[in-house]
């Protein structure tokens, strides 16, 4: 397996290629966790409304990851990067091998805990396709994404509350010394508003998960 590219640039600071990367980190670990979860029906009978809760969250970070990724990021950067153009179309792909997983999710986590083995099932499959597709893009895509260090100012208090709740979540398991470069990088709209959102998620996943310990990772993979 190859090494992992790290969060931060290689001068120390961070970039959007870290924020990018952070995202990656929380799928990987929310499917873990999904699969940990999936793996006790004792603990699933009684927290499956807070698992069905939770796979929302999770299908929706992720469906509006690659919707950004497809509108966005990547027909700028076919057009900037031409060599990079069938990379793009293997990862567009995959995102259209994703969306029948995320829709066969929602029945199964509805149906909890007696739809277990098919929620388990989906959580196994979607972690056999995200695994290859993320390692794809943090290889062949990310560095492009090095030198960009400014994130969009929200233009209002309710957007702001939206992206300190998607930061709450990518930022959990990453590493202290990762979160003070990402930091500088926010408008004061948005990072005033994180510690709070970082609270409530801390809670969230104690009400989903139990009790764990937080990773420290320095690399989009869980612990690493």
């Amino acid at each position: 397996m190859p090494t992992p590219p790290r969060l931060l640039n290689d001068d120390g600071t961070a970039s959007i290629s870290t924020l990018f990367m952070m995202s990656h980190h929380a799928f990987r670990r929310d499917l873990g966790r999904f699969g940990t979860a999936l793996k006790e029906p004792s603990a699933t009978s009684s927290r499956a409304d807070a698992l069905r809760e939770e796979w929302g969250s999770f299908r929706a970070s992720l469906h509006g990851h690659h919707h950004m990724e497809d509108t966005a990021i990547f027909p700028s950067m076919a057009a900037e990067h031409p060599a990079v153009a069938p990379v793009i179309e293997g990862l567009t792909a995959d995102h259209r091998k994703i969306d029948p997983l995320l829709e066969q999710g929602d029945l199964a986590f509805a149906g909890l805990p007696g739809e277990l083995d098919t929620a388990a099932r989906v959580i196994r499959d979607l972690t056999t396709l995200l695994d290859p597709h993320l390692a794809i893009e943090e290889d062949k895509l990310i560095p492009f994404l090095r030198q960009a260090k400014a994130f969009p100012t929200p233009s209002t208090e309710a957007d702001a509350e939206m992206y300190a709740g998607g930061f709450a979540w990518s930022m959990h398991g990453i590493a202290p010394e990762v979160l003070d470069q990402v930091y500088p990088m926010l408008p004061e709209i948005l990072s005033t508003k994180l510690p709070a959102a970082r609270a409530a998620f801390e809670e969230r996943c104690k009400r989903v998960w139990g009790a764990f310990s937080p990773t420290a990772s320095t690399t989009p993979i869980p612990g690493a």
